[in-house]
């Protein structure tokens, strides 16, 4: 699952790997955001608790956005009317895609859900 931005919600890269945490940057903004790179969860399984050692969803790779198929759509940001997109399941199965946009001129990204 991709990691947005808390200030202008863009998509954020990592920017750096320390042992059970990654950092991201906005490439947008500069804006930082560190997460822990393992969830502890807690399932039941035939009536018994047990915890599980989960990764991180993956995020968006940057280059899939550049890859994307070029499409015409208006950027929030600068108003260009075409723009790269590249449609992940971002949420349950049972809920429609999300398509992400990565603007062709200013390269602002955003996404849209279905």
């Amino acid at each position: 699952m991709p990691v947005f931005c808390d200030v202008c919600g863009s998509i954020m890269k990592v920017k750096e790997r320390r042992n059970d945490t990654i950092i991201y940057i906005c490439p947008v903004c500069g804006a930082t955001k560190e997460i822990k790179a393992v969830r502890n969860l807690k399932r039941r399984v035939g009536g018994i608790v047990v915890q599980i050692e989960k990764p991180i969803a993956s995020f968006v790779d940057e280059s899939k956005l550049s890859k994307g198929a070029l499409v015409s759509v208006i950027c929030p940001k600068c108003g260009y009317d075409k723009a790269y997109v590249v449609i992940m399941q971002t949420r349950a199965a049972d809920e429609p895609p999300t398509r992400i946009y990565r603007c062709a001129r200013c390269g602002h990204v955003w996404r849209e859900y279905s």
